[in-house]
């Protein structure tokens, strides 16, 4: 075993590098950083646990398991959500469309993170501020409260898989894919589909490939709006 060496006279004393204190919020912080560089796949609590300087084991004093801790990195993120200030019911279709892409843009700012979302119940703080801010404004309205409660698990599916789907996109890009040429394959595709077999898709080729995502984002909306619009009673 060598012997240590001795400190270099004219530098300053190397003292021992303070651990910052382990704490819930400094770990979920700590997960989304990962998940902003690498993707949901990448958030293990080994890998957190790596860029925090210690061993996994030190992680479950706050989280019990991964599950939890996406849990708590989708709060974080949903937090990030400007929300209106009061329901306004005069103008409840368009305030819903705001909240809509205000949601999508703070979810695909975020990689895949919507993912941690499909399939749970929003019972973050700040998730159940969304669902009563938007519950509120639906039962203002007059719609029954069966239908203002379903109208909230169908806006969160339509935003969620919205984002996921834009996520995918912009994970194309990343690796190269030009989304132009992509839309253009995909649209002489079509046009080459056999007539007698796919008419519609062959002479609708134009169509099919026609706007953008925010276009195509902004009808989904509307049109489940307007489905919830026929639950209201007659004036």
């Amino acid at each position: 075993m060598s012997a240590r060496m001795p400190e270099i006279p004219w530098h300053k004393p190397r003292k021992a590098e303070p651990r910052q204190p382990l704490s819930r919020s400094l770990i979920v912080e700590t997960a989304l950083r990962v998940l902003d560089a690498e993707g949901l796949s990448g958030v293990t609590m080994r890998r957190v646990a790596q860029e925090l300087g210690t061993g996994p084991a030190s992680l479950y004093a706050h989280v019990s398991n991964k599950e939890e801790l996406l849990d708590l990195v989708l709060e974080r993120v949903v937090s990030e959500i400007r929300m209106p200030l009061r329901p306004e019911p005069e103008r409840w279709k368009e305030q819903i469309t705001e909240i809509c892409f205000e949601a999508q843009r703070v979810l695909t700012s975020h990689r895949d993170v919507s993912l941690v979302s499909l399939g749970s119940i929003p019972l973050g703080e700040s998730q159940l501020g969304i669902t009563e801010f938007l519950l509120d404004l639906l039962l203002r309205v007059g719609l029954p409260p069966q239908v203002a409660a379903w109208a909230l698990d169908g806006l969160g599916q339509l935003i969620d898989t919205d984002a996921y789907e834009a996520s995918v996109y912009a994970e194309r890009i990343a690796r190269g894919t030009d989304i132009g040429e992509y839309f253009g394959q995909l649209h002489g595709f079509l046009l080459a589909l056999p007539a007698d077999r796919f008419p519609n898709l062959q002479r609708m080729a134009d169509t099919m490939v026609t706007g953008e995502g925010d276009e195509r984002y902004a009808f989904k909306i509307e049109v489940f709006l307007r489905g919830l619009e026929s639950y209201l009673p007659a004036a």
